[in-house]
């Protein structure tokens, strides 16, 4: 079995490429949507927030996003716990995932790919990209945020991504123009 990951920047099209491979047959593992999941249910996650941050952590059984978001932002020391608690979960949480598929290609969707470490689990790395007023446009339609709100999210992104567009093994552009299945089909017949 072939791991692959699937990485971009906010607005990069990384769901669409996901989507089109699950609609292909292909078992996709969304890292973000799962990392909600696990951050809400996992033992060991909730022990070790609610431990550093206080029973405010958790509400009626639910993380309590607004008040954990506070608590690490602006504030890397708090935000490095988080992490170190929470990447390894996902990435064995994927590996077990990746090991029940009944498929030959497993892929992972993860904006963070490479610096949650996720990168050394996987075999492969696709990098989806598009031009800065195309991913600011969509970010903006979907999140319903301000352009200066999602210009610096993308600005806070740009190490991480530019670090993932050089160590990744293929590209796919989502630039309104060129068509993504080719591009996903040539990127399926390499790997």
């Amino acid at each position: 079995m072939k791991k692959i990951g699937i990485t971009g920047g906010i607005g990069s099209g990384k769901s669409v490429v996901s989507r089109i491979l699950t609609t292909m047959g292909y078992p996709v593992y969304d890292s973000d949507s799962w990392a909600k999941r696990l951050m809400n249910n996992h033992p060991d996650i909730r022990q070790a927030l609610t431990d550093r941050f206080g029973p405010d952590t958790y509400i009626s059984g639910n993380l309590n996003r607004p008040y954990l978001a506070q608590q690490i932002f602006n504030d890397k020391e708090n935000l490095t716990f988080v992490n170190s608690i929470v990447h390894p979960i996902v990435c064995n949480h994927f590996l077990q995932w990746a090991e029940s598929q009944p498929t030959e290609l497993v892929f992972i969707e993860s904006a963070i790919l490479f610096s949650s470490g996720l990168d050394k689990f996987v075999d492969k790395v696709i990098y989806v990209d598009a031009p800065h007023e195309i991913r600011l446009q969509r970010a903006m339609n979907r999140d319903h945020a301000s352009a200066e709100a999602i210009s610096a999210r993308i600005n806070n992104q740009s190490h991480d991504n530019q670090y993932a567009h050089t160590h990744s093994n293929y590209t796919i552009q989502n630039d309104n123009n060129t068509l993504i299945i080719p591009q996903l089909l040539s990127t399926l017949q390499n790997i």
